[in-house]
């Protein structure tokens, strides 16, 4: 059966060098800051305190997969750039090792990412407004499921964001005091558990 769909068009990558090409720490973090509205190689380098040249190289080589491109606006070299309009996907089980191994990096690499982003949000979190200190989610949660089950809470997690998913390009859209939110989900079986407690378990589910 087909798993949970995020509510925005999805592109699947095949290619194991786009997938290299994503894996760099200067393109997540180019793509991370796009995700808040277009930019020019300029505005990202004193942003990631890079070079506008480093940044200017790094976004073509985002642009030659399609992960970002020219935004309305801009004169030369200081043209902006906007992020790609689709999510992406990959298969880190891809029956070829090249494909397989490149998928598993550059998984590492979103991994890293996003914790680094929630690490610079904590620094900050003092600063931050109440509101916004008493909206944040920080949890773990632990439940007996299937994995269709599982497979439902996800697709559940994304029909709730579906009504906002919009705003990332229709700048209209946004309500005043709208912000970029990052949401950061984390769902995976634990470790196999002792024969005799799943049993055991199983017993109580079924009398």
């Amino acid at each position: 059966m087909p798993g949970p769909r995020p509510p925005f068009p999805v592109r699947r990558i095949t290619d194991p060098r786009e997938l290299r090409a994503l894996a760099h720490p200067v393109r997540m973090a180019l793509l991370e800051m796009l995700v808040s509205g277009p930019l020019t190689a300029t505005q990202c380098a004193e942003r990631l305190g890079e070079s506008p040249a480093s940044c200017s190289y790094h976004l073509r080589q985002l642009a030659r997969y399609g992960h970002v491109r020219p935004a309305e606006g801009g004169k030369g070299r200081e043209r902006p750039w906007q992020l790609r309009d689709t999510g992406i996907e990959w298969d880190e089980d891809d029956p070829s090792p090249a494909r397989a191994a490149a998928g598993r990096a550059l998984a590492e690499m979103l991994d890293e990412q996003r914790f680094d982003s929630w690490r610079r949000f904590r620094s900050r979190r003092d600063q931050e407004p109440a509101d916004w200190r008493r909206a944040v989610v920080s949890t773990d949660i632990a439940a007996w499921m299937t994995s269709d089950e599982l497979a439902e809470v996800t697709q559940r997690v994304y029909d709730a964001w579906a009504p906002y998913a919009d705003r990332q390009a229709a700048f209209a859209e946004r309500p005043m005091g709208a912000r970029s939110v990052r949401f950061f989900a984390y769902a995976y079986p634990g470790d196999t558990p002792d024969p005799d407690l799943e049993a055991g378990a199983r017993e109580v589910d079924h009398g």
